[in-house]
């Protein structure tokens, strides 16, 4: 385990400034109308275990909904598992999944084929491919699913988007993991972290987590301004939906209704963008054992962006591991952290906490030799079933 401090200055700047103009989030997800419901209308949770990750349905047939309430209460053991068209589009009822079931082909069953079956987490990873082979005809039926409960009508957001802080996604929230909000109305000034631990009040602005289990907890604060937060999802915030409200000095609150997942990897990068060069070192070990960090991306005046640094993989016999900077990892093992990088399946050294920065993970991922003179290569983490952001290094 190589535990990477130097350069974690610029980083930590990155989470105390705003989002990058083109990375913004839109107006529809700071604002979105009530879910109505009707006599026709029910929501069910569903679980696909042994992950704790939920998913909502809505249902507006009677003689479905008559069928859930079955289910849950024993009497229709057969047909436990749910299955349905997917439409590749958030629904405020349904947080924090971009995709939802279409309500009128939701059917329940006992057994389907291993084609359109999948976790939630791997359906979001792979959604931009479902529809082809991955889950043809956008049909999805999770072999596992099981409802397991009924709900009211949920409420939706009010006027706050949490994201994660690395790569801006609402399939971002894990305990313990890195997250900016964006708002209107957040703070009355703009205030950054000075200590640690980090203090839960900045500028009079405080952010409470009510999680699955109904206990609130006040959240670590990174940065506040108007229109931005940076908090931490707190320590041991068990999975299972949530809600986020931030409250200002003057007494105004924002409240969003979102939900914590066990993993959800993001990956930082030097533009603070989430794509393009990651914010991550090359660590370099010589025969000797020396050690040595060299930068993978700098700073291109003329281009007016970040652009890599060639990582040179042609002695034989050094050691040369990418270690990346991410947030959403740590609750996982080891060997379920990898990349595709090229045709190479690549698994972890380390991933965990980065011990000199609250709520950071870091991963080591060790570069074989026979990526050398590869140039160019973008890929993705993998964590668990779950794909982080995209990207770009340069192998020499």
């Amino acid at each position: 385990m190589f535990l990477y401090a130097s350069g974690l200055a610029a980083l930590a700047f990155l989470l105390s400034v705003a989002l990058p103009s083109g990375a913004r989030i839109s107006a529809a997800d700071l604002t979105a109308s009530p879910t109505k419901a009707s006599a026709e209308t029910a929501y069910f949770v569903l679980e696909i275990p042994p992950r704790k990750d939920q998913f909502v349905i809505q249902l507006t047939d009677a003689a479905k909904i008559q069928k859930a309430r079955d289910i849950l209460s024993g009497k229709d053991r057969a047909t436990p598992h749910v299955s349905g068209k997917i439409v590749k589009q958030s629904a405020c009822y349904n947080p924090p999944w971009s995709f939802h079931f279409d309500p009128q082909s939701i059917e329940f069953f006992a057994s389907a084929i291993e084609v359109c079956d999948a976790s939630m987490a791997y359906t979001e990873s792979y959604l931009s491919e479902a529809g082809g082979h991955f889950l043809p005809g956008n049909h999805w039926c999770p072999w596992g699913s099981r409802l397991v409960k009924e709900i009211p009508a949920p409420v939706c957001n009010n006027g706050v988007t949490s994201v994660s802080a690395a790569n801006y996604r609402r399939v971002g929230l894990a305990d313990e993991s890195i997250v900016t909000a964006f708002g209107n109305g957040l703070a009355t000034t703009t205030e950054i972290a000075q200590t640690v631990p980090l203090p839960t009040t900045l500028a009079g602005t405080t952010v409470t987590i009510k999680d699955s289990t109904g206990k609130e907890t006040l959240a670590p604060l990174f940065f506040v301004s108007p229109t931005q937060v940076n908090y931490q999802i707190p320590k041991n915030t068990p999975p299972g939906f949530a809600s986020v409200t931030i409250r200002n000095v003057q007494g105004q609150t924002a409240t969003e209704h979102t939900q914590i997942l066990t993993i959800a990897p993001g990956v930082f990068s030097a533009n603070a963008s989430g794509t393009g060069v990651p914010a991550a070192a090359a660590l370099r070990i010589k025969a000797n054992g020396s050690q040595t960090y060299e930068p993978v991306a700098r700073f291109e005046a003329g281009q007016n962006r970040f652009v890599p640094v060639p990582i040179d993989l042609s002695n034989a016999s050094d050691r040369v591991f990418l270690v990346l900077f991410a947030t959403g990892v740590r609750h996982t093992n080891v060997e379920n952290v990898g990349a595709d990088i090229g045709e190479l399946r690549v698994m972890a050294a380390y991933a965990g906490p980065q011990p000199d920065f609250t709520g950071l993970d870091q991963v080591n991922l060790p570069l074989p030799r026979q990526l050398a003179g590869r140039g160019e290569i973008t890929f993705n983490l993998m964590v668990d079933d779950q794909k982080a952001n995209s990207i770009t290094i340069h192998i020499k």
